[in-house]
């Protein structure tokens, strides 16, 4: 029996030509690589600049709980702050997907209240107390107040819609249920604060998340002073267009446009963009759209956050 097969063709290699010439290009390319790193290095070193700011012993110690009073960062704009800040923006939102309730309330002071419970006397066992309607920052800096007395001093004005101009620093409270129906948990609080400096002269912008009061994250910049303003007010709350049926003025009225969930647009500071450096202009929209509250944030940072205030729905 005869058997046929068919022969497979030799395995060609390389020849040293090729060997050659796949060296060189590898070494270009390497060499290539090396430059744009050696230029990316420099330029960081010479575009960001750190700065000594001044921010007071009493300030350092309520905002990072340390000694002294001069903070190290960097000026705007730096985009290594920036890919920071990112991550912030996504720590946000993953603390508010696990949440029940967010609120965010407007402050001048630092926040001093960042406790693990709130308690909640409506959930006591027998308690006839009526459930509190937490569904704008008013309702809830009111029944903060009652369950946490000393936060009437930092949290101190009246909130519905949008911060008035003399409190430009802003708390995210992030709650949820707890096993004890008696207490609700904060998951965390974001704190986010403008000082004003003279030497050098800015504004010096700071977030920090807390967690059961200790400090987890946070980044910093510097914005050197300049024509423009900071991209204030630092969030605008908007509530269900089921609430005008009560008309309450275009002032409010205004902020009634979420169709399920009222929900917030918070701002955070942007390393990359120095506002102070972009002049200030007249807003557009009519004083009757919510837009004309935050028309000019759009130019001064990029760090918008949506939030609902009711995650869970």
């Amino acid at each position: 029996m005869i058997h046929l097969s068919k022969t497979k063709p030799p395995v060609r290699g390389w020849t040293f030509v090729e060997l050659l010439v796949g060296i060189s290009l590898s070494a270009i390319f390497l060499g290539a690589a090396s430059l744009v790193l050696a230029s990316i290095s420099t330029n960081s070193k010479r575009l960001a600049s750190i700065v000594e700011v001044p921010i007071g012993q009493a300030n350092k110690q309520a905002l990072y709980g340390e000694s002294g009073g001069t903070v190290s960062t960097y000026s705007s704009p730096c985009f290594g702050r920036a890919a920071i800040a990112q991550d912030f923006r996504e720590f946000i939102r993953e603390d508010a997907e696990v949440s029940a309730l967010v609120h965010c309330l407007p402050r001048a002071l630092p926040n001093t209240i960042r406790p693990e419970f709130l308690s909640y006397p409506a959930g006591e066992p027998g308690s006839t107390a009526p459930h509190p309607r937490l569904d704008t920052p008013e309702a809830f800096r009111q029944f903060l107040a009652a369950v946490a007395p000393a936060s009437a001093t930092v949290y101190d004005t009246p909130i519905r819609n949008i911060p008035p101009a003399n409190r430009p620093n802003t708390t995210v409270f992030l709650l949820g249920p707890s096993e004890d129906p008696a207490f609700l948990r904060v998951r965390a609080i974001y704190e986010i604060d403008h000082l004003a400096t003279a030497s050098p002269a800015g504004t010096y912008a700071t977030v920090r998340r807390f967690r059961n009061g200790v400090l987890t994250h946070h980044y910093d910049v510097f914005y050197e002073t300049g024509p423009g303003s900071l991209p204030l007010p630092g969030f605008a709350a908007f509530e269900r267009t089921a609430r005008r049926t009560v008309a309450e003025g275009d002032a409010i009225d205004r902020f009634k446009i979420a169709e399920w969930s009222p929900f917030y647009l918070l701002w955070l500071p942007d390393p990359s963009i120095n506002p102070h450096k972009i002049p200030n202009t007249a807003p557009a929209a009519p004083p009757t759209a919510p837009l004309s509250a935050y028309e000019s944030h759009g130019q001064r940072t990029s760090m918008q956050v949506v939030i609902p205030m009711f995650p869970g729905l």
